[in-house]
């Protein structure tokens, strides 16, 4: 793993790379919220190549608080949260990841657009090294279609866990 550059949460908003989806929810915010801040639960809902997402420090804390995340095959990624709003924002910079990128801030926003019914975006956004830098057209394409695939899968999570007693 290499140092990465933490930034701030605006970094989501002038990174030279960004890979923004959204998808609509027949769910409350605070259904998606508690899918969102379930670590341990992201894979079942995320899929490949997440294998593992688990706090490194007390997952309730909010800002400041840390995680880390394994890909197959072991690609390991280290998360400070920088932005916690309850059922409506939450974004968290890498602090130490594989080679290939510089700086990474990943935002999700949650908007109630009626009740019970919640607008999911989810944003990365990245500093590619200038190694990866030429292989961001072609990879921007699989990483959107997996970021869509796993929000539909938030989101039926999310009803999911809404529907239970």
């Amino acid at each position: 793993m290499v140092a990465y550059t933490p930034q701030g949460p605006e970094f989501a908003d002038r990174a030279p790379v960004r890979i923004e989806r959204e998808v609509v929810a027949d769910v409350s915010p605070a259904a998606v919220w508690a899918v969102l801040v379930d670590h341990r639960g992201w894979p079942d809902w995320w899929g490949e190549p997440l294998i593992r997402c688990e706090p490194t420090s007390d997952p309730e804390s909010g800002v400041g608080s840390t995680r880390r995340v394994v890909l197959k095959p072991n690609v390991v990624f280290d998360e400070r949260f920088i932005t916690w709003e309850p059922e409506s924002t939450w974004a968290f910079t890498v602090v130490d990841g594989p080679r290939g990128l510089r700086s990474v801030v990943e935002r999700c926003t949650l908007h109630e657009e009626v009740p019970g019914r919640t607008r999911i975006t989810y944003r990365m956004a990245l500093t590619p090294s200038p190694v990866l830098r030429p292989l961001m057209p072609v990879l921007r394409r699989p990483v959107g279609r997996s970021l869509q695939t796993a929000l539909g899968k938030l989101a039926d999570a999310a009803r999911a866990g809404a529907s239970r007693p």
